[in-house]
């Protein structure tokens, strides 16, 4: 009778080394976006536009009503390693703010609001402001100069550390119907401003644009093109050399057929955020089972999601 060449100790060593050798071949399973702070951010109201102090102590996103008509910007602290309970900020509540948005230092806090320019502004159109971080609280909000804050819409602000100011906003030097520009900044002015060129905007819809403080990359939504899957994706473009690369779309790992909007990436580069209303489920057999769905997140309501960075598309 034949015997085995290998004791059992030694089948185990080498079923280990074939385990291990099929891993290292393998590709990782792709990660999910999960809901960020479930039940205190992410809940059944909609919640939107995040953005996170450098520090990763303080951060704020904007809570809207579910038909849009009230708009305001809250904020929670860090208290010690945990995030407190989320509040209104002391310059929010009257008009409808929308889009905070730090820059990169964390000593100003931008967002956009329907707020009037000066007395009498009855236009109630969206301009961009911006409000100084204090030591106990915030200063009061300035608009920006009218060379950015025009007669139509100007939306989410994004700086970078040199100064350059992106938005959306929709002129007639633009490229499609609605487009990201930038402004730079000199000797603490901000100039008239530029449609980013064709790798980014296009005869369709391109809003909502966070810019990389060394603005290496460009994270943006866009609507009605080709590559979409539905109400709005998002989309990374590189800069290499000065020139900006073809968008990339983030795939269908991040993006859904539902509108993906309102990207933010952390100081650290490692982890990034995104508003969507993707919805947990379509439709209910019974008044409790539709109850339940609306009253947690993934109700088709704006959530917000995170995902690690390095499951974006690479340069």
């Amino acid at each position: 009778m034949k015997t085995n060449k290998y004791s059992s100790v030694e089948w185990l060593k080498h079923g280990l080394a074939l385990l291990a050798l099929l891993c290292a071949i393998s590709p990782a399973l792709a990660q999910e976006p999960e809901l960020f702070m479930s039940g205190k951010v992410s809940t059944k109201y909609k919640e939107r536009d995040l953005t996170i102090s450098a520090e990763d102590n303080h951060l704020l996103y904007s809570i809207h009503s579910y038909n849009d008509e009230t708009r305001m910007i809250v904020e929670i602290l860090k208290e010690g390693k945990e995030w407190g309970e989320p509040k209104l900020v002391s310059f929010s509540g009257i008009y409808k703010d929308i889009e905070p948005m730090f820059d990169p230092n964390g000593k100003k806090l931008y967002f956009a609001s329907n707020r009037p320019l000066f007395d009498g502004d009855e236009s109630q159109d969206y301009n961009i402001w911006y409000v100084d971080k204090q030591k106990n609280g915030w200063g009061n909000p300035m608009a920006l100069d009218t060379i950015i804050n025009t007669e139509g819409d100007e939306f989410f602000p994004s700086v970078s550390n040199r100064g350059t100011l992106y938005y959306t906003a929709t002129l007639e030097v633009g490229k499609g119907k609605e487009d990201i520009y930038y402004s730079l900044l000199k000797d603490g002015e901000y100039q008239a401003p530029i449609s980013m060129d064709s790798a980014i905007n296009t005869a369709t819809y391109e809003f909502n644009s966070f810019i990389d403080p060394d603005e290496r990359f460009i994270i943006f939504s866009s609507y009605k093109r080709p590559d979409g899957l539905g109400g709005g994706d998002l989309y990374i473009a590189y800069q290499t050399n000065g020139i900006w690369q073809m968008a990339q779309p983030l795939g269908d790992q991040i993006n859904s057929t539902k509108l993906d909007y309102c990207p933010f990436v952390s100081a650290d580069g490692k982890i990034f955020y995104f508003t969507s209303n993707r919805k947990q489920q379509v439709g209910a057999n019974s008044i409790k089972e539709l109850r339940h769905l609306m009253d947690n997140p993934q109700n088709g309501f704006d959530d917000i999601y995170t995902i690690s960075f390095d499951e974006l598309p690479k340069p």
